[in-house]
């Protein structure tokens, strides 16, 4: 029988605060063939509505009379080149992808990671979470807070973007104080703590070098997109022995190994709904063993499924440092709960992704 699409929309349960660079609901997509359905994430992309459009038009055109097996999908990637990828296209063909490879591990009764690899390469894949989208009130105490229930699940690498009052046009200097308060709360509290510092490209590269030294104090793991992507970024290096961090909106797995190639960042950060799915982030993380210099650290702010697919990468990649997931406090209701030990996702085991359509339709 031919395949058939559904879409779900899920409202994001943390919202859509200003202070967050993507916002939107969680996007789903489901292929299911009568028997199975393979599930993808396709979250973030600027504009649900057209990107759901594009999902629809791009299932018809290449994957509704396709056989699906294990040579048909290994062809997939060149199948999308035939298409102008812009970031929201990018984002739809992910979505397609991943459940692609989801329907066929589950057809199969095997993990995904096993349609590739017959042993994992890692058997634990160190985690940290995002707090940005867990906070309320983003005062110092609720920071802290955060933190601390994030401690509470065992998690000691964190997260945080406490500068969205730093505008492109203002004193970023003074704009910038609240944000590093912030900072300096942390680490006073928990000296031992691990943390990444987004600044979402907020800072002119001049202003944002003028802060280093304070910055650096606070010892964190790395800073992760401070400016505009840009050769300002080999200058930032040099006042610096931080790791700088970036990539998240690359969108081709081209551009991704063009910054690899460029030698902008210490550690790139490919988002599996945004750079084409399942076919181009193992093809990036293995393209990544040519930079031995450079760390691939899993973009990761988004639901359920872009999780478990992107952990699915970690664990046949020995050039997987990292893998993000947003910060929860009911962290119980999460299909991934059980993978997690000591701030470490194990190896997952079930069919496919391991996650239900079921989950997605009780979410919805």
């Amino acid at each position: 029988m031919k395949l058939k699409l559904e879409c779900y929309s899920v409202p994001d349960p943390f919202g859509h605060h200003h202070a967050l660079l993507q916002k939107g609901d969680w996007l789903f997509v489901a292929i299911s063939d009568g028997q199975h359905a393979g599930l993808g994430e396709a979250s973030f992309s600027g504009d649900d509505t057209r990107c759901i459009a594009r999902i629809r038009e791009l299932f018809k055109k290449y994957i509704e009379g396709m056989v699906l097996s294990p040579d048909s999908l290994k062809e997939i990637g060149l199948v999308w080149a035939d298409d102008q990828l812009d970031f929201l296209t990018a984002t739809a063909v992910s979505g397609l992808d991943q459940a692609l490879y989801d329907l066929l591990g589950k057809r199969e009764g095997v993990p995904v990671w096993q349609l590739t690899m017959p042993n994992p390469v890692q058997d634990r894949v160190p985690v940290y979470v995002t707090i940005n989208r867990a906070l309320s009130d983003r005062t110092v105490a609720d920071y802290l807070g955060v933190i601390e229930a994030a401690r509470h699940q065992g998690f000691e690498a964190i997260k945080c973007a406490p500068f969205e009052s730093v505008t492109v046009d203002g004193d970023q200097v003074a704009q910038s104080q609240s944000g590093r308060s912030v900072l300096h709360a942390i680490r006073a509290a928990y000296p031992d703590i691990s943390v990444r510092i987004d600044f979402h490209q907020r800072f002119a590269a001049d202003r944002f070098i003028q802060l280093l030294p304070e910055l650096d104090s606070c010892l964190p793991c790395w800073y992760e997109e401070p400016c505009e992507m840009g050769p300002a970024y080999r200058e930032i290096m040099n006042h610096t022995t931080v790791p700088i961090a970036g990539g998240e909106r690359h969108h081709l797995d081209e551009d991704l190994m063009d910054l690899m190639d460029s030698g902008w960042v210490n550690v790139v950060m490919p988002d599996i709904i945004h750079v084409g799915g399942w076919t181009s982030l193992h093809k990036i993380c293995e393209g990544a063993a040519d930079y031995p210099a450079i760390e691939v650290s899993l973009h990761n702010p988004s639901g359920p499924v872009s999780t478990l697919a992107s952990l699915h990468a970690a664990v046949i990649s020995s050039t997987v440092t990292s893998i993000e997931i947003p910060f929860r406090v009911d962290a119980a209701v999460l299909p991934y709960q059980h993978l997690l030990e000591g701030g470490h996702f194990t190896v997952p085991q079930k069919p496919g992704w391991g996650i239900t359509l079921d989950y997605i339709r009780g979410l919805a």
